[in-house]
């Protein structure tokens, strides 16, 4: 089984680029696939709206609630914090093919509000 959720992963990630052209819809599922991995800490209540901009634009949410996360493509007011990233940059950092702090550091992921709740949904989710 462990080797299906594997590949899954491994399918989905690449999806995120078909034939050179990143979608929006493909960010959201390929988000929804590493969140759907991620142990979160049971007392942990953490909502985020991220927000793609760049060669895909939208924006989505992420809530991690009792030891749960979950993503959906809402535009989710009142978060904990607010991400501003960059599309590549975001699907590359879902792909495993960049670190999420290095897009920080880059200035292609951007985050603000709560630094305790970010620190634990960074550990979280990336």
């Amino acid at each position: 089984m462990a080797k299906n959720v594997k590949k899954a992963a491994e399918v989905q990630s690449a999806a995120v680029v078909k034939n050179d052209v990143l979608t929006y819809e493909a960010i959201v599922d390929s988000f929804k696939t590493n969140v759907s991995k991620a142990k979160a800490p049971v007392d942990a209540r953490i909502a985020a709206q991220v927000k793609l901009n760049g060669s895909v634009e939208g924006i989505l949410y992420i809530l991690v609630a009792n030891g749960i996360a979950v993503v959906e493509p809402f535009d989710y007011r009142g978060a904990d914090i607010e991400i501003d990233a960059d599309a590549d940059t975001f699907a590359a950092v879902l792909a495993g093919k960049k670190a999420i702090s290095s897009a920080i550091v880059d200035g292609d992921v951007k985050m603000q509000g709560n630094a305790g709740k970010a620190i634990v949904l960074a550990s979280v989710v990336f």
